[in-house]
């Protein structure tokens, strides 16, 4: 692992997002192995050597006034298709500001894509999904870290990347021994192709979602949530009526031409083969390259995606984080 240390005052980042971004506080660019994952079942035994291996990156953020001498709090975050964007950096500035230690996965810049909006095939999610569980055997032994206060976070992509890194069949086949994250928080994440076995992480799983979005639907999330707290877990959704996906975000809502609604999509995830399949069209093959395209095109449209923020929720989520993360430090 390679590790380049910045601590000067006002160091300038190479990652995307940070080009012309100056920074008052510590950063740490981090250098460690991960793989591009094509298939779910591709993550799973000796079919994850079958995967190509690939160098990633990802940025430490410290908080103010940062003592090495202390175990901080960590979230470890990633964005969503179309990489990191100014509202998802406001809330990673919030999480840093409570005096947590930010982990910024760059999933994307690490492939050199600059987006997946219309593709969905250039990073998939399984590789997002991997990357997040590399990042957390990558922090769990650092001696800044407080590892019994390790959080996942993401949007969208990233929403469903933390999603599926609490479920627990994917916990025991790839974190290290005794690591796992203390609690989960999304914004507008995939709940599609979900496990037909749940078997779920029962700490925190805080979901925030807009009611009509039609890009990655809520009502998936909201029956999620019901069955997770039927089997005595923790999950909530603050769902917000008449706003779209990226409720929170700074440009107005409007229609995404080249974006999926997967708003049609029935599709499952076999917990033995660990295969996805549409219950309604079994010859359907999502593992193979050239054919997963027209397997989301079976129930995808593209069209009909409209995002854009809610003038009366667009901060609702801003305020809800700002009470929970001081229970969560």
């Amino acid at each position: 692992m390679k590790i380049l240390l910045l601590t000067l005052i006002f160091v300038l980042s190479s990652c995307s997002y940070q080009d012309k971004e100056k920074h008052s506080y510590p950063i740490e660019k981090i250098f460690y192995s991960s793989k591009n994952i094509f298939g779910f079942e591709n993550i799973f035994g000796e079919n994850l050597y079958t995967q190509d291996d690939v160098e990633i990156f990802g940025v430490l953020h410290f908080p103010d006034n940062y003592d090495p001498s202390r175990k901080y709090p960590l979230v470890i975050a990633s964005h969503g298709s179309y990489n990191w964007r100014s509202h998802h950096l406001k809330y990673l500035e919030q999480i840093r500001l409570a005096d947590f230690i930010v982990f910024a996965m760059h999933p994307f810049d690490s492939r050199n894509v600059k987006s997946t909006v219309g593709n969905q095939i250039n990073v998939t999610s399984e590789t997002v999904i991997y990357d997040m569980a590399m990042s957390l055997n990558l922090l769990w032994e650092d001696p800044r870290i407080d590892n019994q206060k390790i959080y996942a976070a993401g949007w969208s992509l990233g929403g469903t990347a933390t999603l599926f890194n609490a479920w627990l069949p994917l916990q025991k086949e790839l974190n290290k021994p005794g690591a796992s994250f203390a609690g989960y928080l999304m914004w507008y994440p995939g709940c599609l192709a979900l496990p037909d076995l749940d078997l779920w992480d029962q700490d925190l799983l805080q979901i925030y979602i807009g009611e009509d979005d039609n890009w990655t639907p809520a009502e998936p999330c909201v029956d999620l949530v019901k069955k997770i707290n039927l089997e005595g877990g923790n999950a909530s959704i603050e769902l917000y009526p008449n706003s779209f996906h990226s409720f929170d975000g700074p440009m107005p809502l409007r229609l995404i031409p080249d974006a999926y609604s997967w708003a049609n999509c029935k599709l499952k995830l076999n917990s033995e083969s660990k295969k996805v399949y549409d219950p309604n069209n079994k010859l359907l093959d999502f593992s193979d390259p050239q054919l997963r395209r027209q397997a989301y095109e079976s129930c995808a449209t593209k069209g009909e995606v409209m995002a854009g923020a809610s003038p009366e929720y667009k901060n609702a989520a801003f305020e809800h984080l700002a009470l929970l993360l001081p229970k969560l430090n």
